[in-house]
């Protein structure tokens, strides 16, 4: 079984219900569907517990979980980016931020998982999204910090743009070290 691009028996699920015949039905629903559930919590403070210990990819919250005020015990989950969130909502007795994933209570096993796989794919996106925009940083910077180290070089040797370029080119092939390596040294020199 996959879910998006993995495994799901390599996904973990913290499953937080006070009742615990709805606790037992649901980790047993996720672990024939091939789930990892590593933990279970019966309140709010223990979830908040587990959570931060485990760091499991979803946290399935029931919102009528007791100890706690569920729509702030999803929010401090989602806000510390500890994991992604699925609640379980009767009739909604709090307003649910829009950004956490919910399904209406009843739901059918069907619906449940599909839900399930679905934010484990937008999951997957996200994060390789944040980990391209994090790659995208590191390249401006870089170009920043050349142009700067370029501008350094110009004004202490009275060179035009393309020599300090190539001073800069020159060092990385004979150090074998990237040009924003060069850049930072140049850059630190010009501090002190």
């Amino acid at each position: 079984m996959k879910a998006g691009d993995t495994d799901v028996s390599e996904l973990t699920i913290l499953i937080a219900d006070s009742n615990d015949n709805s606790r037992r039905r649901l980790k047993e629903l996720l672990k024939h569907s091939g789930y990892l559930v590593e933990a279970e919590a019966a309140n709010g403070a223990d979830l908040l517990r587990k959570a931060r210990t485990i760091y499991p990819d979803l946290i399935i919250i029931d919102s009528s979980l007791k100890g706690g005020s569920v729509p702030e015990i999803a929010g401090i989950i989602e806000a510390d980016e500890i994991s992604s969130v699925l609640l379980l909502v009767q009739e909604p007795r709090y307003r649910f931020p829009d950004s956490i994933a919910q399904i209406q209570k009843p739901y059918s096993d069907e619906t449940l998982l599909t839900v399930i796989e679905v934010l484990f794919l937008y999951k997957n996106r996200l994060s390789d999204a944040k980990q391209e925009i994090h790659i995208l940083k590191d390249r401006l910077q870089a170009r920043k910090d050349i142009e700067k180290a370029k501008g350094i070089l110009m004004k202490q040797f009275g060179i035009d743009e393309a020599e300090a370029y190539r001073m800069m080119q020159t060092e990385s092939m004979k150090r074998s070290i990237p040009m924003k390596e060069i850049a930072q040294t140049i850059l630190a020199a010009d501090k002190h």
